[in-house]
């Protein structure tokens, strides 16, 4: 199997539709499709920047994330394998600027369509269309969510619940993160995060190594958790 066919095989088993979507022209539409290669820590887009093609992400994570006039940083959302960046396709079909930040967490590997090529997929299929517009208006309401976790849930739940996402993933290991790294999550300061973390610490939820959290106690962090939510309800 050559390069192109593992591409397009990767394509297949990760974005299964795509292909009935953009039938009957999707073997010249893919054909047009270019293979992009991105090294990790490379920024994908900065803010006001125009995006110029549509990626189909094979391998690797992009982190996208927002900028205050203070220097923080909050995530928006991460893209996987399988998803689609809806702020580039925002781009894409209102011709405005990306609205935030995108970086390659990881090496990324993709299948990337240049502006005239996307155009011409959305122009022969409606079924194309209609299926961009679902991704975009579901991705607006996880936006949304995070939205009103940001304005309404308490600092020290939100990073509660961040930490028992972390060990979720990683099935109970310690997690490999920085205070510096968690406050650019919740769009907070360092030292705002130190504070917090220490106080899970006191309570025997978690323990704190130089580059590492240990898990303590998953049920503790679960209790402090809901019990910040009754407090501030």
């Amino acid at each position: 199997m050559n390069t192109l066919d593992s591409i397009h095989g990767k394509l297949q088993s990760l974005y299964p539709e795509v292909e009935s979507l953009l039938s009957p022209v999707s073997e010249n539409i893919l054909e047009a499709g270019k293979q992009l290669r991105v090294p990790s820590g490379t920024r994908l887009y900065r803010e006001e920047q125009h995006c110029e093609r549509f990626m189909w992400l094979l391998e690797g994570t992009v982190r996208v994330y927002k900028n205050s006039p203070e220097g923080r940083e909050i995530t928006l959302y991460r893209v996987n394998p399988g998803d689609v960046c809806v702020l580039s396709l925002q781009s894409l079909l209102c011709g405005e600027g990306f609205p935030a930040e995108a970086v390659a967490e990881t090496d990324l590997l993709g299948l990337s369509l240049m502006q005239c090529d996307f155009n011409k997929a959305l122009d022969l299929s409606s079924d194309f269309h209609r299926y961009l517009l679902k991704i975009l208006s579901q991705r607006i309401g996880n936006v949304m969510r995070l939205l009103s976790e940001v304005a309404f849930q308490r600092l020290d739940l939100r990073l509660a619940c961040l930490m028992g996402q972390l060990f979720e993933r990683s099935n109970g290991a310690p997690i490999k993160t920085t205070h510096a790294q968690l406050a650019r999550e919740l769009g907070t300061t360092r030292e705002m995060v130190s504070r917090i973390l220490k106080d899970l610490e006191r309570q025997q939820c978690i323990r704190l190594q130089r580059g590492e959290i240990h898990l303590i106690s998953g049920e503790g962090l679960d209790w402090f958790s809901h019990a910040r939510t009754s407090m501030h309800y």
